[in-house]
This record gives structure tokens, C-alpha cells and sequence, in this order.
């Protein structure tokens, strides 16, 4: 889930919040470079002086944002299980993902 001025990565456990620094867990570089990419990709959203003069993403900006957020997902699954369950929250479809069968709505 991304979120202004935060890691990429989000404690979903009842005695675990907060954010995650995606370079404390054993991922491949390329996968953490693209999570930090990701995270400052929806930083670059936000007017900072000014937050409610943000602009608008286009349609294919915010699709293409929610596609590399998906695909980082699938990544981070094949990379942390069995250890971690790796869920994805979808601004999309306005819902939190635990399985890739849940994106079948988008095709």
C-alpha cells in the first residue's frame, strides 16, 4: 500500500503497525529499488505546499501505477512465502487483495 512520506510496505497484525523499510527483509535489489521507485512515484502525486492543489492523475498514470503495484505484489509473494502472507490493497477496486484470483474482476 502506498501512502505519502511512508515505505512501501505495511504490518498487517494486530501487534504490528506501521511501515516497512522493504530493505530489512532478504528481496532481491531490483525488487527493492522498484518498491522504493514505487513509493516515490506516489509521493510525486502530491503538491507538499499545498495538498488540496494536488493534481489529478490521468487514467493511464493511475492505471499504470495500480499495475506496477500489482506486479510488485506478485513479486513479493514469490519472494517472502512461505514465511509472510503478502496481501495487496487495490486503490482500484478499493479493497485489500490476499490472492491473485481477486484481479479476475479487472479483466
Amino acid at each position: 500500500m502506498a501512502d505519502y512520506g511512508c515505505d512501501p510496505l505495511w504490518w498487517n497484525e494486530p501487534d504490528e503497525v506501521g511501515d516497512i523499510d522493504p530493505a530489512q527483509f532478504a528481496l532481491h535489489p531490483e525488487t527493492i529499488n522498484r518498491l522504493y521507485n514505487w513509493a516515490q512515484a506516489y509521493d510525486a502525486r502530491l503538491n507538499w505546499d499545498d495538498p488540496g492543489n494536488s493534481p489529478d492523475l490521468t487514467p493511464e498514470k493511475s492505471e499504470a501505477f495500480e499495475a506496477e503495484g500489482i506486479s510488485l505484489w506478485k513479486q513479493l509473494r514469490q519472494e517472502l512465502s512461505p514465511h509472510y502472507e503478502v496481501l495487496y490493497f487495490s486503490d482500484r477496486l478499493g479493497k485489500l487483495l490476499s490472492h491473485p484470483s481477486e484481479l479476475e474482476v479487472l479483466v
